[in-house]
């Protein structure tokens, strides 16, 4: 039998598929198409948010993917961009949704506030170094943040327990660091990355994980495809996908509806053996 989280209540489902949507870049992104602006953001936006949704997907994330290269101090312009891209797209959008601003957890709390975001994914707790240097996160000041806009029970948020391509300067080990976040931050869920998108997660690690803390809402966050889907959510709860559901799983490219109707059909067959 399958055992129910809050999952159900904000998805819809347990064993869950959270389709990525990868923004363009957005002005002040090095990447960013001036002559074609952000018109053509809007537009790649709205192909692959529907090819998620014809093809099955459970909800929704957006994410600012292509702001290459990242910052913990994301400019202006991205916020703003992000929530102009969505409030377009607001009617099109039909399942579950929220937003990551990379790498900005305070920028994703209040985003999601703004749009009426279920869920977003980051860097809650610890020391790391990483691609942009140090980043030093206080859950404190994040739960607190979400609190004050009276979103505690609204917006759920999955803890990294480390961040992709990064790695831990205090010396704690993975299993420290889980240890820490469940006895006092609070998350709603442990997400547990790969070295970067589209790379598979330590699944040893994770099946550890469901182990040693069996009520724990786990999440898949990178590297989750059409092979391993029994493999991963035999342990997981859900996981994000993004690079997979790309036309031929290339990072770069636009989401294949074919891709994603092929994994959920597969998915919702496993989910049905419960």
């Amino acid at each position: 039998m399958m055992r129910k989280t809050w999952l159900s209540e904000v998805v819809g489902t347990e064993k869950a598929a959270i389709g990525v949507v990868h923004f363009k870049a957005f002005p002040s992104d090095p990447l960013f198409n001036s002559e074609k602006g952000m018109s053509d953001v809007i537009e790649s936006a709205r192909k692959d948010l529907l090819a998620l949704q014809n093809g099955g997907i459970d909800a929704v994330l957006f994410s600012n993917e292509f702001s290459f290269p990242y910052e913990a101090e994301p400019s202006s312009e991205i916020i703003a961009g992000m929530a102009y891209v969505i409030g377009v797209l607001k009617e099109d959008i039909k399942v579950p949704y929220g937003a990551n601003v990379i790498s900005n957890t305070h920028d994703s709390i209040a985003l999601n506030a703004v749009i009426g975001g279920q869920l977003m994914r980051g860097t809650f707790a610890g020391a790391f170094s990483g691609n942009m240097g140090l980043t030093n996160a206080h859950p404190g000041e994040f739960l607190r943040h979400r609190n004050n806009l009276g979103l505690s029970q609204k917006l759920k948020m999955v803890h990294y327990v480390i961040p992709e391509s990064s790695c831990e300067i205090g010396g704690r080990d993975k299993h420290s660091i889980v240890n820490g976040e469940l006895f006092g931050n609070l998350p709603d869920a442990i997400g547990i990355c790969g070295a970067n998108a589209g790379k598979k997660i330590d699944m040893e690690f994770m099946r550890e994980i469901r182990e040693d803390y069996p009520d724990t809402v786990l999440f898949a966050t990178t590297g989750v495809n059409y092979d391993t889907i029994e493999e991963v959510y035999e342990v997981a709860d859900a996981a994000f996908i993004a690079t997979h559901f790309k036309k031929d799983g290339i990072f770069e490219n636009e989401v294949d509806e074919k891709r994603v109707k092929r994994f959920m059909d597969r998915l919702k067959q496993y989910r049905s053996s419960f």
